[in-house]
């Protein structure tokens, strides 16, 4: 089993990564990470390159993303709650998703397809935003990925209790991580 976390938080230690270290406790298999702010990978720049030729021309480590998603078994998108939504080199690393929209919605390619995968998201955030665009813009990702999502794990009331001590949040990171590994057996 293959597993690519994406952390769209600035923190490689924070609330967002202490549900994933929990996860990686029970997680089987391989794991690749991409840390969204510390990769080199731009936005997209809207240049139609992807309207008449396959894949994407910015030449970054989003040629290696490509690449893993069509090879692992899940995807775990992991990003505190900015305004309600997830954070901007997130959605900045999404837009390069567009590709992938091109070959399948603009071009009607039926042959294009990825990899099926599972999907899984964790949501942190201490202030009074709500979730629901963070969670719809994520379901938008794992569409385009071809990931089925199996649920959302959130630790929200970080302000007053880091997602170190939440243990409901923690509880169900172990779950999905079990989850996980029985999809693959």
């Amino acid at each position: 089993m293959k597993t690519l976390i994406i952390n769209g938080s600035p923190r490689k230690k924070g609330d967002s990564m202490a549900i994933v270290d929990e996860m990686l406790k029970y997680l089987d298999g391989e794991v690749k990470f991409i840390h969204t702010y510390y990769a080199d990978i731009s936005p997209c720049l809207d240049c139609r390159f992807c309207m008449k030729n396959s894949g994407c021309c910015i030449d970054d480590e989003m040629q290696e993303v490509y690449k893993l998603l069509s090879e692992v078994d899940n995807v775990i998108i992991t990003s505190p709650i900015y305004f309600s939504e997830l954070t901007g080199k997130l959605l900045s690393f999404a837009s390069r998703l567009q590709t992938y929209y091109v070959q399948r919605v603009m071009k009607k390619d039926e042959s294009f397809k990825l990899k099926e995968k599972n999907g899984l998201l964790i949501l942190t955030g201490g202030g009074d935003g709500k979730p629901t665009p963070a969670i719809d813009r994520a379901g938008i990702i794992f569409r385009f990925i071809n990931a089925k999502s199996i649920g959302t794990i959130m630790s929200l009331n970080t302000n007053n209790v880091s997602a170190t001590h939440d243990q409901v949040a923690l509880a169900q990171a172990r779950e999905y991580a079990l989850k996980l590994n029985e999809l693959h057996k």
